[in-house]
This record gives structure tokens, sequence and C-alpha cells, in this order.
């Protein structure tokens, strides 16, 4: 049925409001070009949003994003993370990246480190890129060797290894709430609104 809810933002505020016992409202996954300043400004707002976002980026080289068919302003990138981290200083945000995507050359493999050392995410998924039957990519010239893009995982994630060591550590001391996933021996194993 008709809700009259027509966006997004207008859906996380209803919610947010109806739904005050509900402690975490997660909004889960939002390509780039859909976060708008009055998303942020809700996220902000409501108190019971969290402050966490996935972002698919998948490469950070405007050449390799181009030929993935993503949008390739990476100016616009950083203005939106920029822009997330004002409006909500504890936000924690994570992404994905491809390697070895079909034609990466060394220099735009260098370009999406550079680019994670930059924006110092919390967290960091990175795949290898996989030919997938009957995808455009899959027939793309230039495929990268299977020991390249190995490599070129480990890489990734041995760099964001060191940025989520930091900025964890930034988080040592505080107390904050956690969902409990599950307990035994003494041990419980749960998540904060960052995981």
């Amino acid at each position: 049925r008709d809700t009259g809810i027509g966006s997004l933002p207008e859906l996380l505020r209803t919610l947010s409001a109806r739904l005050p016992q509900v402690r975490w409202i997660r909004l889960m996954y939002a390509y780039p070009q859909f976060v708008s300043r009055e998303l942020m400004d809700v996220m902000a707002a409501a108190p019971n949003v969290c402050h966490y976002l996935d972002i698919p980026l998948q490469h950070a080289h405007p050449d390799v994003l181009r030929r993935m068919r993503r949008p390739s302003d990476m100016d616009a990138v950083r203005r939106l993370l920029a822009s997330q981290r004002e409006a909500m200083p504890d936000i924690a945000i994570r992404t994905t990246f491809i390697v070895g995507y079909p034609g990466e050359t060394d220099a735009e493999f260098q370009a999406l480190l550079d680019f994670m050392a930059e924006a110092r995410f919390d967290r960091v998924g990175v795949f290898k890129y996989s030919a997938e039957a009957g995808t455009p990519a899959a027939d793309l010239p230039r495929q990268i060797a299977d020991e390249a893009k190995q490599a070129r995982y480990e890489q990734a994630m041995a760099l964001q290894q060191e940025i989520s060591l930091a900025r964890n550590g930034a988080l040592v001391g505080r107390e904050m709430d956690m969902l409990v996933d599950g307990s035994g021996d003494g041990l419980s194993v749960g998540r904060t609104y960052r995981d």
C-alpha cells in the first residue's frame, strides 16, 4: 500500500519517530550518488539511526571506474566523505574495492592504495576481480593474472589493517553499547553500531 513516504530520508525520519523503542536503525548500503545532504542530516539528528554507512566505491582511479561503468568523480566522493564526517564525527564508514579488474595498471592500483590511506575508512572489504561468463568485463582485454590479483589483495588488506587498528585504537577507553551475538566460556561476542 502507499505509505506516503517518498524518499529514504523521509523513511528514516518516519521509522525513527514511530519506533523509538528500536535502538538501532541501520542504513546498510548506499551508492555515493544517492547520499544526499538531507539523508546525512536525518542520520545525524535521529537518535536511533546508527552513524554507519557502507558506500560501495569499487575503486578509486577514474579510468578503472569508467571501465567498470561506475561513477568516476573522485572529487565528489572526497566531498561526500568530508560532509559525512562533518555531520557525524563519529560515523563509521565501510566500503568495498575490487583489485585486478581488467586493465588495472600498477599506477591505477597505487591510486587506490593512496586513496585508502587518505580516506581512512573504518572498514574495507577487498575483492579480487573474477570473470563471470556473460558479463561485459569478462571479455575485456588485459585480464590480470591471478598472482597479481592476489598480491594486490594482500597489499590493500595489509594497508587497511593498519588503518583499522589505528581507528579502533582511538576508541580504547570509550564505553559503547553492544549487541551481543553470543556468549560462552566467560566470553561474549558482540558488535557496536560501528560493526
